[in-house]
């Protein structure tokens, strides 16, 4: 079994990811994560070796997207974003969807 590398690292510069699931897992839409070094981050996410809760997702058979990214960004910023609360806010797809059903209402 190939072991997914280690990515905490405090006050390095990375990238904050976001990933919107296909459809729900239990209660979660949504991922958020940080790596140094995404694209490899992500193909561990797709082997289902990275994070515990994609692992989970992957053998669910649920996919999901990459949706946003912030550059430039440390585990700090990660954890702040966290920390707000209902990553719907800031996921474009859910946004998107908000908005249509607000519209389908005043049609």
């Amino acid at each position: 079994m190939i072991e997914a590398p280690v990515y905490i690292q405090n006050g390095v510069e990375g990238t904050v990811y976001l990933l919107h699931f296909d459809e729900p897992f239990k209660h979660a839409k949504h991922y958020l994560g940080w790596a140094s070094m995404l694209e490899e981050r992500l193909w561990h996410h797709e082997q289902g070796t990275g994070a515990n809760l994609l692992k989970h997702v992957k053998a669910a058979g649920i996919g999901w997207e990459l949706v946003r990214t912030w550059e430039n960004a440390t585990r700090s910023d990660e954890r702040r974003i966290k920390e707000m609360g209902g990553l719907a806010r800031v996921c474009p797809v859910c946004q998107a969807e908000a908005k249509a059903k607000r519209a389908a209402r005043w049609t």
